[in-house]
């Protein structure tokens, strides 16, 4: 499976909790592309996710002319505020028809009016976990730390993780 990551908010909070690198050992391509690489304006970010890209850890796609175009039109054409990143992810997932990975609640509904499987943060924890990447203890503890920066995420979901994981070691 391949995931896209939009406007950057799921490689900021994994390297926000020191994941990132641990997300690059998932059995998965990880894809993004270059508008959401502009979007990191962090240096410490910026820098790290270039250190991955270069390593072959993240792919980073660009558009023909062509596709940019498409790309400025679906903008044009959408409602709500959804930005061109935005979009460009949501073109590459339905193009290439992989799963588009993101923490934007409005970009979720969009992708999922298109059709679009779409997955989140929570899912890259039950992946971590599932893979023996990180122990569950490990995923537990990370979680507590992405809930105490980025208080938008589904409180019941990570409660209940929180508590099958601590409870697992």
């Amino acid at each position: 499976m391949n995931i896209i990551v939009n406007d950057t908010n799921i490689f900021i909070d994994l390297h926000s909790i020191g994941l990132l690198d641990r997300f690059c050992e998932l059995p998965y391509e990880i894809c993004t592309v270059d508008f959401v690489m502009a979007e990191i304006s962090n240096p410490l970010q910026h820098r790290d996710m270039e250190r991955l890209v270069t390593a072959g850890k993240i792919r980073v796609e660009s558009f023909t002319p062509e596709e940019l175009i498409e790309i400025v039109d679906e903008h044009s054409a959408v409602s709500g505020n959804l930005s061109i990143p935005d979009c460009s992810v949501c073109y590459y997932a339905r193009k290439h028809g992989v799963t588009l990975l993101t923490g934007d609640r409005q970009l979720r509904k969009y992708a999922e009016t298109g059709k679009l499987t779409v997955k989140g943060i929570l899912f890259v924890f039950d992946e971590l976990v599932a893979h023996s990447v990180i122990t569950p203890a490990v995923a537990a503890g990370k979680l507590k730390d992405l809930y105490s920066i980025n208080v938008r995420l589904p409180k019941s979901e990570i409660q209940r993780r929180i508590e099958l994981w601590g409870n697992a070691e």
